[in-house]
């Protein structure tokens, strides 16, 4: 299996950085303006896989990590999802649900003109309609609004298990670039920031936790794209290789956040710098469609 991206693909990641950049940059997270999710759509992004697209999950996996970078929309995930698997049109939002869903509340996150809610009930994704004028309220993750459906309504499972498969592979490919962002971030401000007469970057200590960084970023990363080689070829272990996608990009996120913030030393424990956003991204996505203890240790479901 061939794990190089071929010249298309990194035309397509290049693409997508550079609008990014313009459009989507990571200090205004919290800001994004009201027109975004249509720029999105006309990029092609919320349904890059679903029939008739003819691109594969290989390919999608590349853009949605360069999309995490910039913090874009998690809502993106479910729609992604939808349109390739969902029987219903329509923008989608992410459901966090359990195993079961029997009573009491779910929470939806990026309610904002989903006409439906995605979200993964043991190894089956599900979805449910939901009612128009929805809002939100913010969260631990302050660029996602969250609601709550209280009491939760019935989902109606999709069939298939690689649409579940599917978004737990987005997932990944959104953690890789949150940590990805956080490791830029924290590489940026050890060049800059000067203690001594010199740049931070240069002492030993801050070397090695950026060096961490970066290593956790290349291991995820090429597990990501085994992962979705594996789904492509629709291969006997793809549920294997996108769980360990998952576990290895949520603890790269996770912790590369953890040390941007440390690397940015006291500013990074507050608001107005931007290491914490990386890292309430990361501990957010890691509820999301999470990699099961079963598949990871090759026990029964």
């Amino acid at each position: 299996m061939d794990l190089t991206p071929s010249t298309e693909q990194d035309m397509l990641v290049a693409a997508t950085a550079d609008w990014c950049r313009e459009n989507m940059p990571l200090d205004q997270a919290r800001t994004r303006p009201p027109h975004l999710w249509g720029e999105l759509e006309a990029m092609g992004w919320t349904a890059m896989t679903a029939p008739g697209m003819d691109l594969d999950h290989a390919s999608e996996a590349l853009v949605f990590a360069e999309l995490g970078r910039h913090l874009a929309p998690v809502a993106l995930l479910a729609t992604a999802v939808a349109a390739r698997w969902s029987p219903h049109a329509g923008p989608a939002a992410l459901a966090l649900l359990e195993t079961h869903v029997t009573g009491g509340s779910v929470r939806v996150l990026d309610p904002h003109g989903a006409v439906q809610a995605l979200g993964v009930i043991g190894h089956l994704a599900a979805v449910t309609p939901l009612p128009a004028d929805l809002g939100g309220q913010p969260g631990l993750d302050l660029s996602v609004p969250i609601a709550h459906l209280d009491p939760a309504p019935p989902f109606e499972a999709l069939g298939d298990p690689r649409a579940a498969l599917h978004l737990q592979l987005l997932a990944a490919a959104y953690a890789l670039g949150c940590a990805d962002a956080a490791r830029d971030m924290a590489a940026g401000y050890a060049q800059v920031r000067e203690q001594f007469d010199r740049p931070i970057g240069w002492f030993q200590a801050l070397k090695h936790i950026c060096a961490d960084m970066a290593v956790r970023c290349a291991a995820a990363r090429s597990q990501l794209y085994y992962a979705a080689c594996a789904l492509d070829a629709d291969t006997p272990d793809a549920a294997f290789h996108i769980a360990a996608a998952r576990q290895l990009a949520d603890q790269a996120a996770i912790d590369n956040g953890r040390a941007n913030v440390q690397v940015h030393g006291g500013i990074g424990m507050t608001d107005e710098a931007y290491p914490h956003l990386c890292l309430k991204r990361a501990h957010l996505l890691s509820f999301v469609a999470p990699a099961r203890r079963q598949t990871l240790l090759g026990e029964a479901a």
